[in-house]
């Protein structure tokens, strides 16, 4: 999508300076300043990007931005997120250019940051970022730790030096690799010529084996050629990748002037161009020049192996200053929205992709933004990070300005307003849920939305206006065209009516949803076809078919048996059925296969707390796995410990209740403290607290649906026959 927007790219006039003149002023939304809050964070990146190199404008945002991203990697690491923690500590320093990093720019929580990431570095033998993240760690450590740390970076250079190889060439290229890696995470000048200076080596030692072979035939051994090759074939641009990762086209040409025969030709030129007189079309050039194609995609073009990683971080340095000098311009745009959105920082993309969508007004530039904003928002929910998702959102207002006033775009804005209000759903917050949805409806009329909205109106007690909404979605194109949500909007139909005491006419669209499903299921493949699977077993279970239910069950595991969610999904309602119908043996079976598909603690722990809450409902001995798994997670710092620790008795139901502070918290609290009440003899006390589960905003949750189930208990199912569908 990046090469086809190339072609929309809008032209630059000449450049001016050193650093060129912008075509494009980008008009400032935050103030430049030491503090940034996270409110501003979106408009303050995207004003950073916007200020000249060695400005004082861009070192007060330099310093304001980057304090603010190393607060939010120490909260990550403190959440044990640390793939999102590594991402977003390289997206700190990816920002900083060599000079530019002061120990004031890591803030209150560098220290903190900086520790958790050589830990982490440490532990996965990553010398590179070790050193990186030790050598920044000593700037800011306390007096009393910074022997330790020398320690630290004196057995990290014993490391590298002692795992490099035999050969010569091996221990040149391990060294160069590990000072590459280094400057990566550490913008600083002595990072920076310690890189230059092993990978200047690194290729004059593979001049002298390519010398040595030439004039005395000197044999290589196979180790030692292969680095001989990687040096004399992209030592070069590795060379001037180091100097472009910091925006600076003059010290990569005084390097490559070193190794002029070893330099490619048409890089040295895009070089020259951007150094005589910059501007954004000649910036991006150098950035699809550095960026290596996908694997697939190389053929016989250079393999940068383990300088990968330098390359993506240079090609975003050069589009970046692609876009501080056109901020209309597509293609830079794109390329660095997408890179924040990898380096934790995903919600300033859209802010960076406002005035290209504005200025654009092209279907296929808007719709990107729109699709990028979507996979940040996306990234967010995945890391439980809600605020984050709605800063995003929030930060995307021009840009659904912008698709609004253009025509067929893809996806539509409806689609990012559903979404968001789809997530607002899935937070509790269902007063501003309704008004996301009803402004998605407004532009678009999906099945999707239509049963969210129709989720929504069964949860206020407007049963009329559910099924209006639920007949109405079943003529929607993508219902049509999707059998899974159109067996979701009948077996939603079908439920309202049941609990309405209409069996009779919920009888005919759970009729007609297993039907369908049961058609569909042949056709379908991977994550649909579990999807489908899932709906069928309800479908059936509300017919109280419960084995055939669970063969049905047993078929979602086997269509998607290496995806993670649709596992937790299938293994989430194998233990939620059991659960409802006290199968202690079938929710300890469900909770075993969780635990032998490595599902993340977050899926984990819930299923382990209904399989102990039925442990000692019925009283059951012997070894308790679902306790095993609770006691394990009762320390995690964030709500799921919370949970696990008063699953595993640590904590009462009353403190449960009173750590809890969003509206889901609050609901699982008040589900977990029915429970107690159940386990201790009060039934009355336990539906008491149930029927506040249903009525609670957490509309969202299992909890809500278990508890729906448990108050309904017969009532449950409209029973059988089962029609006759075909079914394995």
């Amino acid at each position: 999508m990046l090469i086809a927007l190339s072609l929309a790219t809008a032209a630059c006039g000449p450049g001016s300076g050193r650093y060129g003149r912008p075509v494009h002023n980008a008009e400032r939304a935050t103030v430049a300043g030491h503090e940034v809050s996270e409110e501003a964070f979106a408009g303050a990146v995207r004003d950073l990007l916007a200020s000249e190199p060695n400005s004082q404008e861009r070192k007060l945002r330099l310093q304001g931005v980057v304090a603010r991203q190393m607060s939010r990697v120490a909260q990550r690491f403190k959440a044990k997120d640390r793939d999102r923690a590594v991402a977003s500590f390289a997206g700190a320093m990816y920002l900083v250019h060599a000079t530019e990093l002061t120990n004031e720019m890591m803030g209150s929580r560098g220290y903190e940051a900086l520790k958790a990431a050589s830990e982490e570095f440490a532990k996965r033998g990553d010398e590179g970022r070790a050193r990186a993240s030790y050598e920044m760690l000593l700037r800011v450590a306390p007096a009393a730790e910074r022997n330790d740390i020398k320690a630290h970076l004196d057995a990290i250079a014993t490391w590298t030096r002692d795992t490099a190889g035999g050969g010569v060439m091996q221990t040149a290229g391990a060294l160069e690799a590990a000072a590459v890696t280094r400057h990566l995470l550490e913008p600083s000048k002595e990072a920076r010529d310690d890189a230059v200076l092993r990978t200047m080596e690194f290729m004059e030692k593979a001049a002298a084996v390519r010398t040595a072979r030439r004039t005395r035939g000197t044999q290589v051994p196979r180790d030692e050629a292969l680095e001989t090759v990687r040096a004399l074939e992209t030592g070069a641009t590795v060379l001037a990748a180091i100097h472009l990762r910091n925006a600076d086209p003059h010290g990569a040409l005084a390097s490559l002037e070193k190794v002029k025969d070893l330099a490619r030709p048409e890089l040295v030129e895009a070089l020259k161009q951007v150094a005589q007189k910059p501007d954004s079309e000649k910036w991006l050039d150098l950035a699809r020049m550095l960026r290596p194609p996908p694997r697939q995609m190389r053929g016989d073009e250079e393999d940068f192996g383990r300088d990968g990683e330098l390359l993506r971080v240079a090609s975003f340095a050069a589009a970046a200053e692609a876009y501080r000098l056109d901020a209309t311009a597509a293609e830079p745009a794109a390329f660095v929205a997408a890179m924040l959105v990898d380096l934790g920082m995903g919600e300033a993309a859209p802010a960076v992709l406002a005035d290209a969508a504005k200025a654009q007004k092209d279907p296929r530039i808007v719709g990107l933004a729109l699709a990028i904003t979507m996979q940040s928002m996306g990234r967010s929910l995945e890391a439980e990070e809600p605020d984050s998702v709605r800063r995003t959102f929030k930060a995307a207002a021009p840009v659904l300005a912008s698709a609004d006033a253009v025509k067929r775009v893809q996806p539509s804005p409806a689609r990012v307003y559903g979404m968001m209000g789809e997530i607002e759903i899935r937070e509790g917050r269902l007063a501003e849920a309704r008004q996301l949805l009803t402004q998605a409806i407004e532009r678009e009329k999906t099945g999707a939305v239509l049963l969210a909205l129709a989720r929504l109106d069964w949860h206020d007690d407007k049963v009329k206006s559910a099924l209006d909404r639920l007949r109405e979605a079943l003529g929607a194109e993508d219902v049509v065209k999707e059998p899974a949500l159109r067996g979701e909007v009948l077996i939603l139909q079908s439920d309202i009516q049941r609990e309405q005491g209409d069996a009779s006419a919920a009888r005919k669209p759970l009729s007609d949803a297993l039907r369908d499903l049961a058609k569909a299921r042949g056709a379908a493949e991977g994550d649909d076809r579990a999807r489908i699977e899932r709906l069928i077993a309800r479908a059936l279970d509300r017919f109280g078919a419960a084995p055939s239910a669970m063969k049905a069950l047993e078929r979602a595991l086997e269509a998607a048996p290496r995806d993670k969610r649709q596992a937790a999904a299938t293994i989430g309602q194998i233990i939620a059925r059991a659960f409802v119908k006290n199968d202690l043996a079938g929710a300890r079976d469900g909770l075993a296969r969780g635990l032998g598909a490595e599902l993340p603690r977050e899926d984990i722990v819930y299923y382990a707390m209904w399989v102990r809450f039925l442990e000692k409902q019925t009283k059951a001995g012997g070894e308790s796995v679902a306790e095993r798994v609770l006691a394990q997670a009762a320390d995690d710092p964030r709500w799921i410990g919370r949970v696990a620790a008063f699953g595993a008795g640590k904590i009462k139901a009353e403190q449960l209740v009173s750590a809890a502070q969003t509206p889901t918290q609050k609901t699982e609290a008040l589900f977990y403290s029915a429970m107690d009440r159940k386990l201790a003899g009060d039934s009355k006390g336990a539906d008491d607290f149930l029927k506040q589960v249903v009525s609670s905003p957490g509309l969202d949750l299992m909890e809500v649906a278990l508890a729906r189930e448990v108050l309904s208990g017969a009532r449950a199912q409209i029973g059988g026959p089962v029609p006759e569908v075909g079914l394995p």
